[in-house]
């Protein structure tokens, strides 16, 4: 399908501006090296949350990865689909995905809000929101607007820290879930939600410590990732995979 059939004129009346506090003018393309085995910035968790979303996509006519950041969940995904489209309203990442996917002809980057996809109705049988919904002011609106451009047998993956009592995983956090606030939230705009849950907290507490930090990432670089370890009660695991099909 022709990018030029996906795209819809965005509003020029309302530019989106460029974030001079943005982690990626700080950092780089900090996803690309925190899943390199051979970094030193090398990260077990970030690793195993993109694997797994990995695993359950089937090939596809065209994903949508909303919140692409620097692109390096788009280069895992261009293999399995015929075109690849990252949004990001981060005007630095959008220009660190374009210099570092490496299919310029099959990815294409582009800046936008999540609240107003820049996409006709029904385009992409897949779309991905990786660890982006608890940092959005209004998650309501951005879920309808990737039902909206999803096929009627399209498939939202997401994945989000699950809420836990004590503190929230990150201070940037604007909200942290529930699982079933969570599954609330995405049932209001698909007819099937399945959660699973993934990152161990026996792993997670050890992981924070300094001798786990190292003991860990040497296993997963040469072994087995122990992040990757599913289950089906969250009060055992740190993040949540939400799988979400026929939007409504």
């Amino acid at each position: 399908m022709p990018l030029r059939q996906l795209q819809v004129e965005i509003n020029q009346k309302k530019p989106l501006l460029h974030n001079a506090t943005s982690r990626y003018e700080k950092e780089g393309a900090y996803h690309w090296l925190e899943c390199d085995r051979n970094s030193p910035q090398y990260n077990p968790p970030l690793e195993a949350r993109y694997t797994l979303v990995l695993e359950k996509i089937a090939r596809a006519e065209c994903i949508l990865d909303v919140g692409c950041g620097d692109g390096y969940l788009m280069n895992l995904v261009a293999p399995l689909c015929n075109r690849t489209i990252g949004i990001d309203y981060d005007f630095a990442a959008t220009k660190l995905a374009t210099k570092k996917l490496p299919q310029p002809i099959k990815c294409k980057v582009m800046q936008a809000s999540s609240y107003q996809l820049p996409f006709y109705d029904e385009k992409f049988d897949i779309a991905l929101l990786t660890d982006v919904i608890e940092h959005l002011e209004m998650p309501e609106r951005c879920v309808k607007e990737i039902g909206r451009v999803l096929t009627p047998d399209g498939t939202l993956l997401l994945t989000t820290l699950n809420w836990r009592p004590d503190r929230k995983w990150d201070w940037r956090h604007i909200r942290e879930y529930r699982p079933l606030e969570l599954e609330a939230l995405l049932r209001s705009f698909f007819s099937k939600v399945t959660l699973s849950f993934f990152w161990p907290l026996v792993w997670s507490k050890m992981y924070a410590t300094k001798i786990g930090w190292k003991a860990i990432r040497l296993f997963a670089r040469h072994f087995y990732n122990p992040f990757l370890r599913q289950g089906s009660n969250p009060r055992h695991f740190g993040q949540i995979l939400a799988i979400c099909q026929c939007p409504r």
